[in-house]
């Protein structure tokens, strides 16, 4: 879990890619999303189960969605975009 300016953004590392997203859970707001379960591109919030994409945010099952953001690294650093609009 990394600061960008007011908000607590989870990083996640798969397969070489580096994903960003909020690390607040839109269920019930908790800032818990840094230590949820990674199950391949997914990541479940240990607090109520929500399962998200790190790709595009959706919920696995059901219509919520987590904020993601865009990244890139250079060299040593990871770089994070503004939020992606939701779609």
């Amino acid at each position: 879990m990394v600061r960008v300016g007011d908000r607590e953004v989870a990083l996640w590392r798969v397969g070489g890619i580096v994903y960003a997203i909020d690390n607040i859970c839109p269920h019930q707001h908790t800032p818990a999303m840094h230590a949820a379960m990674l199950e391949g591109i997914y990541v479940t919030c240990r607090m109520h189960g929500w399962t998200f994409s790190l790709e595009n945010g959706l919920e696995k099952s059901g219509n919520g969605r987590i904020r993601i953001y865009g990244v890139h690294v250079e060299g040593d650093d990871i770089c994070i975009e503004e939020p992606k609009a939701s779609r």
